[in-house]
C-alpha cells in the first residue's frame, strides 16, 4: 500500500514537470453586460458552469491566466478561490461509513478502477449485465465501451431502449459515478424489488460511462488524488501539453454547431474550443453511430455541477409542443426528490451554448434528452469524498424514472373529487385522469381496479377496461363512492387504483383523503395587531390584504433587506391534544427572488428542533447560501393571493410545539418579500365543539356549566378550554358563553 501511494507521489511530480499545472480559480465578475460577455468568451472561458445573479454578477472557473486577462481589460472581480484543485482536495473529507464502493480520488474511480469495478459487477451479474461493447477509440486510442443491463443482455430484444452517458467533460466524475451506482442497485435488486425486475426485464438500459478517456486519464496523471480540471479530449492542437489541448466534446456535435462564438469557440486554446468541424472527433463520432444504430427513445448526457435537468435547446429556443410539456413534466417527475431545476440552460444559468449532445440527440435524432448537472455550486466539479455517495443516491430516483418512460409507462396523473368535504353517511364522484407517462404507446387495454383503504367508504369494484393510451395521452375514469354514516369525522380514508396492462409496469396508487369538515382551531386574521407573533427585522402589519385592514408581511414599507435573516413566530400555546389530522391554512402572495433569496414556513418539532413544511405552492432549496438545499420554502413571484394549504399528518404525531416564518436573503437582489393573511390552524376534534360536559352531546347543560364557571371564576380544564374557547383567546369569557349559545340555536 505505502509503496503505491509512493508511487502515485512520485507519479504526480514527473507529470507535472512534463504537462506543467495550469491553475484554475473561482472568480465573481461583477456587472456581466453583453461586452464584458463578449471579452470573457474570447477568453474562452466556459458559460456552463456558472452562478450569479443576472444582471449583477457571474461566478466562473478559469485559470489563473484568464483572471489576469480579464482584470487587464478592467473587469471588476472577485478571486473567491485563488487555486481549485488545492481546495478541492483540502476540503475532502473521507467517507466513514458507505454501501457503496468508492475510488481513490476523492472517492472517484480512477480509469483502472472503474473498468475493475465494472469487470466485478460483470462477474456478478452476468446474467443481466453484457459484455463491454467498444463503440470507438478516443484520440489517442482507449476503448470507448458501452455495457447493457437488461435481463437477454447479450441479445438484441424488441424493447424500449434508453441510454446514459457520462464523462464527456473530464473533470466532471459524479456524472460517471452516480451511473455505476445506478447500475450497482439495478443488479442487487433484481427478482427481489418489483420495479428492477421490471426494468430489468423490460427495458435494454445502455450505459457510456465514459465518453473521454484521454482526459479523464489526463486527469488522473496530473492530479492522482482528484482535482484535476482538464475539460476536453486530447486533440493536439498546438496549445501545448497542458490543459488548454483539445476539444470540447461538447461542442462537436452537428446541430447549432458554430453558431456563434460566445456558446463555443473557434480558439483552439479555449475551454470551449469546438473543434474543426461537426464531428470532428472520434468521441463524438462513436456516441453519433453508437445512437444511429440503435432505437432510442431517451438520453441523459450526464454532467456536473449545478442540480439542474437542462434540455434543447442551447439557444434558449424552446422545442414545440407537445415536446415542451413532455421534456418538463418527465424532467419535474425526476427531479421531484432532489428539486433540481428543470428548464433551457439559458433559463437555468443565463446564458446559451451550441454543439452541444442534447440538441443534437433531440433536434435531429427527436430523442427526449437533457443534461443532468449533478451536485451543487458549492460541491463544484470534485466533491468531498463523503458526498459522493449522496450525490449517487440523489440521481437514483431521475435514473430509474427515466428508464420507465422509455416504454409505456401508466400512472395516475390527478384526481377530483365532487365534494369538498366528505361527511358520514354522503355520496361523492371520483374523477381519475390515467396518463401513459411515457413514450410508448401502451400497445394494449388497461385494466383499473379500485380497492377501499378501510370500510369508512364503500363502493362498486368491478374493474374498468380502459382502451390503449398512445404515448404521452391521457384518459379518464369516474367512480362513485359512499361514505359510511358510521364514520368519524377526521378518520383517514381512501383508495388503492391498481393499473394493469401488459407492457406496463403494475402500479398500485393509492388516493387518501380525510372524512369530515375539519373546524378551525385558530384563527388570526391580524385585525387586534400581533399580540399572538413574536417578530424581529423588519416583520410588520401591512395594509396589502387579502381581505380586513391589515396582513402579516416580512417588509411591509418595501423591499427586504439584503443578507438577513429574519423571522415571525407565532407565540400562541400550540396542543394538538384533542386534534387529528392538523391542517395550516393562510392566504398569501410574494416577490423573493428566485433560487436565492427564500421564506419557510416552519414548525417546532420536540427532540427536533425547526422543521420546514412543505405546501402547496413550495419549492425545494437550491443550495445558494440563503436557500438550505432539499428545505421546502417559497420563492420567485406570486403576484395575486393565493390559498396556501399545509397537512401536518405526515409528521406521523409528533410533538409540534410552535410554528414560525423565517425569511433569509443573500446580498445584491432584493423583492417586495413575503405577505401572508388569516393565518388558521384547522382539525379534526376528539370531541364536540361546545361540549362543556364532555357527555358527547352539546345543549342546555354546557351552557350552564360555562355559566357557573364563569360566575365563580373556575380554572377550565384543558378540555373545556379546548372545545369552547370559540373565538380563540386563550381564555374562557362571556363571548364564548353566547357563541355556545347560538351554536345550540343553531344560529
Amino acid at each position: 500500500m505505502f509503496r503505491s501511494f509512493f508511487f502515485l507521489v512520485k507519479l504526480w511530480v514527473f507529470t507535472s514537470l512534463i504537462f506543467g499545472k495550469d491553475i484554475y480559480q473561482s472568480i465573481r465578475l461583477y456587472d456581466p453586460s453583453p461586452s464584458n460577455i463578449s471579452i470573457v468568451a474570447s477568453q474562452g472561458i466556459p458559460l456552463d458552469h456558472i452562478g450569479g445573479k443576472r444582471g449583477v454578477y457571474i461566478d466562473l472557473t478559469c485559470t489563473k491566466n484568464q483572471t489576469t486577462y480579464l482584470l487587464s481589460k478592467g473587469l471588476i472581480l472577485d478571486i473567491l478561490v485563488s487555486d481549485l484543485t488545492s481546495f478541492y482536495k483540502e476540503r475532502s473529507r473521507p467517507a466513514i461509513s458507505r454501501n457503496f464502493p468508492l475510488g481513490s480520488m476523492q472517492g472517484n474511480y480512477t480509469w483502472d478502477e472503474l473498468n475493475n469495478r465494472f469487470d466485478e459487477l460483470l462477474n456478478l451479474y452476468s446474467n443481466i449485465i453484457s459484455e463491454r461493447l467498444v463503440i470507438g477509440q478516443s484520440v489517442e486510442g482507449r476503448d470507448i465501451w458501452a455495457f447493457k443491463i437488461s435481463d437477454n443482455p447479450n441479445v438484441d430484444e424488441d424493447e424500449p431502449e434508453v441510454l446514459y452517458t457520462s464523462l464527456i467533460h473530464a473533470r466532471e466524475p459524479l456524472s460517471m459515478m452516480n451511473l455505476f451506482y445506478f447500475a450497482q442497485k439495478l443488479a442487487e435488486g433484481y427478482n427481489s424489488d418489483e420495479e428492477f425486475t421490471y426494468l430489468v426485464n423490460n427495458r435494454e438500459m445502455w450505459f457510456v460511462p465514459v465518453v473521454n478517456p484521454d482526459g479523464y486519464v489526463f486527469n488522473e496523471q496530473i492530479e492522482p488524488f482528484g482535482g484535476g480540471m482538464h475539460r476536453k479530449n486530447r486533440r493536439n492542437t498546438n496549445c501545448g501539453n497542458g490543459t488548454t489541448r483539445g476539444v470540447d466534446l461538447n461542442r462537436n456535435f452537428g446541430f447549432g454547431w458554430g453558431a456563434n462564438n460566445t456558446g463555443s469557440s473557434p480558439d483552439p486554446c479555449s475551454d470551449i474550443y469546438r473543434g474543426e468541424s461537426a464531428f470532428s472527433e472520434p468521441e463524438t463520432q462513436a456516441i453519433r453511430n453508437f445512437i444511429l444504430d440503435h432505437e432510442f427513445k431517451n438520453v441523459l448526457h450526464y454532467h456536473s455541477f449545478w442540480n439542474v435537468y437542462i434540455h434543447a435547446f442551447g439557444d434558449g429556443s424552446y422545442p414545440n409542443e407537445p415536446d415542451l410539456t413532455t421534456h418538463s413534466e418527465i424532467g419535474h417527475e425526476m427531479a421531484k426528490h432532489n428539486g433540481f431545476f428543470v428548464g433551457t440552460g439559458l433559463d437555468a444559468i443565463g446564458y446559451t451554448v451550441n454543439g452541444d449532445a442534447v440538441d443534437w440527440t433531440y433536434g435531429e435524432q427527436g430523442l427526449i434528452s437533457y443534461v443532468p448537472e449533478v451536485g451543487s455550486y458549492s460541491q463544484g466539479f470534485w466533491p468531498s469524498e463523503d458526498e459522493v455517495e449522496q450525490l449517487c443516491i440523489d440521481q437514483f430516483h431521475p435514473n430509474k424514472i427515466f428508464s420507465f418512460v422509455a416504454g409505456s409507462d401508466i400512472i395516475v396523473h390527478s384526481y377530483e373529487i365532487s365534494e369538498e368535504f366528505l361527511l358520514p353517511g354522503t355520496e361523492a364522484n371520483i374523477e381519475i385522469l390515467i396518463q401513459n407517462r411515457g413514450l410508448t404507446n401502451s400497445g394494449g387495454d388497461i385494466e383499473i381496479s379500485f380497492t377501499p383503504l378501510n370500510n369508512w367508504i364503500y363502493f362498486d369494484n368491478e374493474p374498468f377496461i380502459m382502451s390503449e393510451i398512445d404515448a404521452r395521452e391521457s384518459d379518464d375514469v369516474a367512480l362513485t363512492f359512499f361514505v359510511s354514516e358510521n364514520a368519524t369525522p377526521g378518520t383517514s380514508s381512501g383508495m388503492i387504483i391498481n393499473l394493469n396492462s401488459g407492457n406496463s409496469f403494475a402500479r398500485n396508487d393509492t388516493i387518501e383523503f380525510f372524512i369530515g369538515e375539519p373546524q378551525i382551531i385558530s384563527i388570526d386574521n391580524f385585525e387586534n395587531g400581533l399580540d399572538d407573533w413574536d417578530v424581529n427585522g423588519d416583520w410588520g402589519l401591512s395594509s396589502d390584504v387579502f381581505d380586513g385592514l391589515h396582513a402579516l408581511s416580512d417588509s411591509p414599507d418595501g423591499d427586504y433587506q439584503d443578507g438577513q435573516e429574519t423571522f415571525a413566530e407565532y407565540i400562541r400555546e400550540v396542543d394538538f391534544q384533542f386534534v387529528s389530522n392538523p391542517i395550516i391554512k393562510f392566504n398569501a402572495k410574494w416577490d423573493i427572488e428566485a433560487s436565492y433569496d427564500f421564506v419557510r414556513f416552519q414548525a417546532l418539532i420536540t427532540d427536533s428542533g425547526w422543521v420546514s413544511l412543505s405546501g402547496q405552492y413550495t419549492e425545494t432549496g437550491s443550495g445558494q447560501p440563503a436557500q438550505a438545499f432539499g428545505e421546502h420554502g417559497y420563492d420567485g413571484l406570486q403576484e395575486d393571493w393565493v390559498e396556501e394549504t399545509i397537512y401536518l399528518d405526515h409528521l406521523d404525531g409528533l410533538q409540534i410545539t410552535g410554528f414560525r416564518f423565517i425569511q433569509t436573503s443573500d446580498n445584491f437582489v432584493e423583492g417586495d418579500g413575503f405577505s401572508l393573511d388569516n393565518f388558521q390552524i384547522l382539525g379534526y376534534p376528539s370531541g364536540l365543539m361546545g361540549d362543556f360536559n364532555s357527555d358527547s352531546g352539546v345543549d342546555i347543560f354546557d351552557i350552564l356549566g360555562l355559566a357557573d364557571l364563569l360566575l365563580f371564576g373556575a380554572t377550565p380544564s384543558q378540555a373545556q378550554l379546548f372545545f369552547c374557547d370559540f373565538d380563540s383567546n386563550g381564555m374562557l369569557d362571556v363571548m364564548d358563553l353566547l357563541r355556545l349559545s347560538n351554536v345550540i340555536l343553531g344560529l
